[in-house]
């Protein structure tokens, strides 16, 4: 296999169209690693006026992907769980991804997300089934 193109990487995770449309971006990648981030905006609270928790979700989830995918094949989520700790009416999210575990099947992955000063908000694990196949860098 080519040396991986971690900007390639990233930008195949930004043609994500929920994530986009939701204003969330892959900002780095590199082996068993990725940071996705997102401004939060009113189309983003919810009826209580924070932060939507599936946005915090799809934050994570969008860097889980990206680094789980970060060795060139694909990898799709097969269990995910988040825990919520502090509430958000704005500013700036960052995910950042950690792969902890890699076997020939399975990538399991910490995501903190964290506002503009660093404090944590939320703490995502995921578990992605490692099928193996290229990933369609274009």
């Amino acid at each position: 296999m080519p040396p991986l193109d971690n900007a390639q990487i990233a930008a195949l995770f930004n043609r994500d169209q929920f994530a986009a449309g939701n204003c969330m971006r892959v900002v780095e990648v590199r082996p068993g690693y990725a940071r996705a981030e997102m401004t939060v905006t009113p189309s983003h609270m919810n009826a209580v006026g924070i932060l939507q928790g599936g946005a915090v979700f799809t934050l994570a989830d969008l860097a889980f992907a990206a680094a789980c995918n970060s060795h060139g094949v694909v990898a799709v989520a097969c269990q995910a769980d988040i825990s919520f700790f502090k509430p958000v009416k704005s500013g700036h999210l960052t995910a950042t991804a950690d792969e902890i575990a890699r076997t020939r099947s399975l990538s399991t992955c910490l995501v903190k997300v964290a506002n503009e000063q660093g404090e944590p908000i939320a703490l995502f694990k995921g578990i992605a089934f490692i099928k193996g196949d290229p990933l369609p860098l274009l």
